[in-house]
């Protein structure tokens, strides 16, 4: 199991930020692995902040939820994602592909245009519908 905190962010459009990792082909949450004893929601401000260059604060952020799903990029292996929305609408040339992530992407999460990680497919897009 492969715990990780991600946080939903929307453009005035309601489209929703992804990233790829240089290492994959799917698109996912900007988020991560919370470094030891490291509270989740810490752990998706830092992710989004290295990921992204987004400074995020903890008060617009809110709990969605807690899902399971297999992980994208390590076959076998599922992960365990506590997800944050942001009640902050960022604008489309604030975040930039940073760190380990090859691209960044706005997604319309009613109809979803690239390859998806499944956590975000089959648990965090339904949950926002």
């Amino acid at each position: 199991m492969i715990e990780v905190a991600a946080v939903v962010i929307r453009n005035a459009a309601g489209q929703v930020l992804t990233v790829r990792k240089k290492s994959s082909t799917k698109y996912q949450l900007p988020g991560g692995k919370p470094e030891e004893g490291e509270a989740l929601v810490d752990a998706a401000l830092r992710e989004v902040s290295e990921e992204v260059g987004l400074r995020l604060d903890a008060d617009t952020l809110d709990k969605l939820g807690t899902f399971d799903a297999p992980a994208a990029n390590e076959p076998g292996e599922t992960v365990v994602g506590t997800i944050f929305t942001c009640t902050h609408t960022v604008t489309d040339n604030e975040p930039r592909a940073a760190a380990e992530i090859g691209e960044i992407a706005w997604v319309n999460p009613a109809a979803p245009d690239r390859e998806l990680a499944h956590l975000l497919r089959d648990c965090v897009f339904p949950a926002l519908a």
